[in-house]
């Protein structure tokens, strides 16, 4: 096809009323459909997106599932990791309180809280330029320096010695932490088709998990210790910085940025990769700043139920991610049996996410309705954990464990941001706001739980309900809001139905058009 034909193909793919979203944004000029379809112009894959196209290629089910298994086996371990360190080097703190890490650094229940909060207010601070590196560098040089630097911060945090020293070491461990889970979740639509997004997602999501487990036994092992040269709390964290330090190393060698650098596929195999994502009719990746998709975020209603839902989200996991082992003490339990049954509650956290995972990808949209039952699990989690009588401690601590369900719901309004979002800016935008009101709820979440309250904390729990309550609202609205948009395109452009459709849906997404601009996109729900 010539790039007139390409042209005026792509310009048939715009939505006008994408015009009036600027409008109501505030901006001046419309936005050239010429510009945005200049050759490559930042988009990346768009070369090999273009032979798949002008060849007329389909990628068969055999090719989709032989690719998807080369990633599985390069990419989506280093996603594992990546996540699971993480959430280990910034949970630490959970473990270190068992071994005296409060007392060592006389600080109080409320100062310790902030050690918690802080950590997130340097995310919140690090959460849109960190993204901003993944969109522009080399994906695996940028995770390889910022996981080599967190690391270097948790193998110091033994060296503080008071509130101060350790509120500044949480603020940057923080900073430099903010590029994982919203860069996991930007990578994730670049990698995989878009059947295959939720079950991946929740994938490298479990190893929140996993982690949890792998840190309460080692946090168990330090515990039997005989003799330590140094203070138990101050194993955990030259431990779990030492395995990020040698994580980052082989992220710098071995993560390429795209399908299109991935050294494991063929060049075939990379033509055939990029066309699987493009079937999403979302893109792959565009390298260029676009101020009118900020725009087009700005005024989406999916930008801010998503926001008040991650705020709901995460005050209860605020609360859980920094003092489960505190709260399962006071059920009744020894320090010992509490760091291995924390390891339950996060062992029920994977069999959830994969569960939810499997759904979404065996059933088509299944995405809200998993989301919502996840929700409901917790809700029912949380009353139980507040007004069960407090000496029916087995009965309070499986209500405990079933809060570990809050994940599906967050994990997969990710999988939302994946699977819905067109334009790279405006996904990676949308992705930051939504970690601002991550940010916000853990930083929340923790000063809910009040020393006073012991060993029971009311307040906790009660926030804890309300927060699965409000989240359960956003989730099932946003759900509506995608479904009457689908409604309403169908109605005023037709169903997507027949190949050319597809195709021009496809290219619009890898010029970088949002799904407001996009004629053709239809969300998944």
């Amino acid at each position: 096809m010539s790039s007139l034909a390409s042209q005026r193909s792509l310009e048939k793919a715009v939505d006008p009323e994408a015009d009036s979203l600027r409008d109501k944004a505030g901006e001046t000029e419309e936005v050239s459909i010429h510009d945005t379809s200049s050759s490559d112009d930042g988009n990346v894959g768009l070369h090999e997106f273009e032979i798949a196209r002008q060849s007329g290629l389909q990628v068969t089910p055999e090719q989709s599932r032989r690719i998807a298994r080369k990633i599985d086996l390069f990419i989506l371990p280093m996603l594992c990791m990546a996540q699971g360190l993480s959430y280990l080097d910034k949970t630490a703190l959970n473990y270190g309180n068992l071994y005296g890490m409060k007392q060592a650094l006389h600080v109080s229940g409320d100062q310790f809280s902030w050690f918690a909060s802080i950590f997130y207010l340097g995310y919140l601070v690090g959460n849109y330029p960190d993204s901003w590196l993944l969109q522009h560098y080399p994906t695996g040089k940028v995770l390889a320096i910022t996981t080599l630097i967190w690391a270097t911060i948790v193998i110091t945090t033994p060296a503080c010695t008071n509130f101060a020293g350790t509120m500044v070491n949480r603020f940057f461990l923080g900073l430099l932490e903010a590029i994982v889970t919203p860069g996991m979740t930007l990578l994730t639509s670049i990698w995989y088709a878009q059947a295959e997004v939720p079950f991946r997602s929740l994938v490298w999501y479990s190893f929140n998990g996993w982690a949890g487990i792998f840190g309460g036994f080692v946090a168990y092992g330090i515990g039997h210790i005989q003799n330590p040269e140094i203070a138990l709390w101050k194993y955990i964290f030259l431990i779990l910085g030492g395995m990020s330090v040698v994580f980052a190393v082989i992220l710098w060698f071995f993560f390429p940025d795209s399908p299109v650098d991935a050294r494991f596929l063929t060049s075939e195999e990379k033509i055939l990769a990029v066309k699987r994502v493009a079937e999403a009719k979302v893109g792959v990746k565009n390298t260029q700043f676009k101020w009118y998709q900020i725009q087009h975020a700005l005024v989406d209603p999916k930008t801010w139920l998503l926001f008040i839902a991650s705020i709901a989200a995460q005050i209860p996991n605020g609360i859980v991610s920094n003092f489960s082992t505190i709260i399962i003490k006071g059920l009744g339990f020894t320090t010992l049996q509490s760091t291995l049954l924390d390891a339950a509650s996060s062992g029920v956290q994977i069999a959830s996410l994969l569960l939810a995972g499997w759904v979404c990808m065996r059933f088509k949209n299944m995405r809200v309705i998993t989301m919502a039952a996840g929700n409901i699990t917790c809700i029912i989690a949380a009353a139980c954990l507040t007004y069960l009588p407090s000496d029916q401690k087995w009965n309070r601590l499986v209500a405990y464990w079933f809060t570990s369900f809050q994940s599906v719901g967050f994990s997969l309004s990710l999988v939302m941001i994946s699977n819905n979002i067109g334009g790279f800016t405006k996904k990676t935008f949308t992705t930051a706001v939504t970690f601002v009101g991550y940010c916000v709820g853990n930083i929340i979440g923790p000063h809910f739980l009040i020393d006073s309250e012991a060993p029971k904390y009311t307040t906790g729990t009660k926030a804890m309900f309300i927060g699965y309550v409000i989240k359960t609202v956003c989730h099932l609205a946003l759900g509506a809001y995608m479904l009457w948009s689908n409604l309403k395109r169908d109605r005023k452009y037709g169903k997507v139905t027949s190949y050319e459709d597809q195709l021009k849906g496809e290219e619009a997404g890898m010029h970088d058009l949002t799904e407001f601009e996009n004629r053709y996109h239809r969300y998944v729900l």
